[in-house]
């Protein structure tokens, strides 16, 4: 049963709407009162997070529905993406027919956290120029032979994977690790769990994975693969702006045990977009259809990763050309 939440903020939508955007009939879209159900109705068949939410869909149903009524078709538009805004998901997104992203929601995390990490403020704390690879990987080895590499994303080509190897081969004889991937906003799970399977040296069990209504997909196992495993103490550097497949893999980071989270907690984008749907006007759009659990049983959604170790950060600290996460991860890689 969902319950009813933000009635006030939708009634000022309303309002909003029928004071400031009558126009000629002339300017209508025919299809967007298509748009508006087909995107409702798609996202009340998958959605899997209302309950946890406190989203009454129904009512969103009523209030909106009305609004699609004498407005213009870049109003409608606009419209379907405040719409999507309503489930206050970084997953749930208004996509035009070239791909650019009409709408989006930042977690509050993430707004946070946007100015609170500088990859120019860490390339200060080495001695020589980070090595930087394909725009994704930027590595190097710190004072005390203390690895360092970031990852700013995971696609999806394949060749990330050996770039990957490269990196570690080079890294492959400091004493300990820092993985950093603050600001990293997800990408291909494919590339994430063949990053996982570097370091570890045996079975790693995967998390569990629901969708809309309780159904579970098997859990994953994942295996070493590679020329050899990185298992010498390591910290994973998370933030808020750590959001989706880079927080699965702060996720499987919490089972390896030679692994410490340090940072903040990440963004809580637990949701999983399987698939993206057409509208009749030829807009696109995705939602969530499953998501990912925590290994505690709660929702990542919403609730992020929390690190082992907590060291928020601010954008003082940045302007200061200090990186108190970093500092932090090598003062605890020292101790051990």
């Amino acid at each position: 049963m969902k319950t009813i939440r933000h009635t006030s903020m939708l009634l000022f939508i309303v309002v909003a709407f029928a004071v400031c955007c009558k126009k000629e009939s002339s300017d209508f879209d025919e299809y967007s009162n298509a748009d508006f159900e087909d995107l409702w109705s798609t996202t009340d068949m998958y959605y899997p997070f209302f309950e946890l939410k406190n989203i009454d869909w129904d009512h969103i149903h009523t209030v909106y529905q009305p609004l699609f009524v004498n407005i213009t078709a870049n109003d409608k538009r606009d419209l379907l993406g405040q719409l999507l805004n309503e489930l206050k998901d970084g997953h749930a997104n208004l996509i035009s027919e070239s791909g650019r992203y009409l709408s989006s929601y930042d977690p509050p995390r993430a707004v946070k956290d946007e100015n609170a990490f500088s990859p120019g403020v860490v390339s200060q704390y080495f001695i020589n120029d980070l090595i930087e690879t394909a725009g994704i990987f930027s590595y190097g080895i710190l004072p005390g032979n203390t690895g360092y590499v970031y990852i700013s994303s995971f696609p999806s080509d394949e060749s990330t994977y050996l770039q990957f190897d490269t990196v570690l081969e080079f890294l492959r004889e400091t004493e300990v690790l820092i993985i950093d991937i603050r600001h990293n906003g997800g990408g291909s799970t494919n590339s994430c769990y063949y990053f996982i399977s570097r370091l570890i040296d045996e079975e790693l069990e995967g998390v569990l994975w629901t969708q809309r209504g309780g159904g579970y997909w098997p859990v994953s196992y994942y295996y070493p693969a590679g020329d050899f495993q990185y298992t010498n103490h390591t910290v994973l550097l998370i933030n808020g702006k750590t959001f989706s497949t880079a927080e699965s893999m702060a996720n499987l980071c919490k089972k390896i045990e030679h692994i410490t989270l340090a940072g903040d907690t990440t963004g809580g984008g637990g949701g999983v977009p399987d698939e993206i749907f057409d509208l009749p006007s030829g807009l696109k759009f995705r939602v969530p259809t499953r998501c990912e659990m925590r290994y505690d049983g709660e929702h990542l959604e919403w609730n992020g990763i929390p690190p082992d170790i907590l060291i928020p950060q601010t954008k003082e600290n940045i302007d200061n050309n200090r990186d108190m996460q970093l500092e932090a991860a090598l003062d605890y890689l020292d101790s051990q």
